[in-house]
């Protein structure tokens, strides 16, 4: 599972939690993957309980799924969900955005085109891993201003819910050798970051609303195409 203990000085189940979501985010573990306990806790070098307690939390927030008698796996999205969750997202996303942008700062906006230079440099180097953490990089650096803390919370756990699928999706895409799509979230970020740059705030919201459409067709298209076998 590529899990591996941390220094730093968080109690087990922290550790358990931050560790699980991470391999899980970076699509270490794939959607419908199972998740043992027990392989789990001893790859951490911790005992089951904090790993249970963490499973517990990760399958509150929808990204695990618990089966009686058959354990946790990582939650596997339907097309269905996925409307849900990007309607969802249309709701509460662009009011973070339109919240966030009212404190941007021109740093942050510098750190936005410094994460969009990192997702380019990561998918001329095919690093799946690489092009999310920028792409996340990039959102994150206008949505971490947002000053509803309750509001940030459950847009990202909107993002971890699909977090997973996005390793998939870019990984399908690679192996098939079709670049087109990540050149066009390229395009749209560089587009999203040189509005703000422009001090056109009105067009980079409009842009960012346009670029999430784009993204929950990605998705759709992605999971129905594996409901199909594709």
């Amino acid at each position: 599972m590529a899990l591996k203990r941390t220094s730093l000085p968080r109690t087990a189940e922290a550790v358990a939690l931050a560790e699980l979501r991470d391999a899980i985010v970076r699509g270490d573990l794939a959607p419908g993957a199972p998740i043992r306990q027990g392989a789990a806790a001893q790859e951490l070098g911790l005992s089951v309980i904090p790993v249970r307690e963490a499973l517990k939390t990760l399958a509150g927030e929808g990204i695990v799924t618990y089966v009686p008698q058959r354990g946790y796996t990582v939650t596997e999205l339907s097309p269905q969900s996925v409307d849900g969750i990007f309607r969802v997202r249309e709701l509460l996303e662009g009011e973070a955005e339109a919240n966030a942008a009212a404190r941007l700062r021109p740093e942050d906006i510098a750190t936005m085109r410094a994460a969009l230079d990192g997702q380019r440099a990561a998918a001329a180097a095919a690093d799946a891993q690489g092009v999310i953490s920028s792409n996340r990089r990039f959102h994150f650096a206008l949505l971490d201003h947002c000053d509803n803390d309750w509001l940030l919370r459950f847009v990202k756990q909107l993002w971890e819910a699909l977090e997973p699928h996005r390793a998939l999706s870019y990984r399908r895409a690679a192996a098939a050798g079709d670049h087109g799509r990540a050149e066009a979230i390229l395009g749209e970020h560089d587009a999203i970051v040189s509005a703000f740059e422009n001090g056109d705030t009105p067009l980079a919201l409009r842009l960012l609303a346009e670029h999430r459409a784009g993204g929950h067709s990605d998705f759709h298209r992605l999971l129905t195409s594996a409901e199909q076998g594709g």
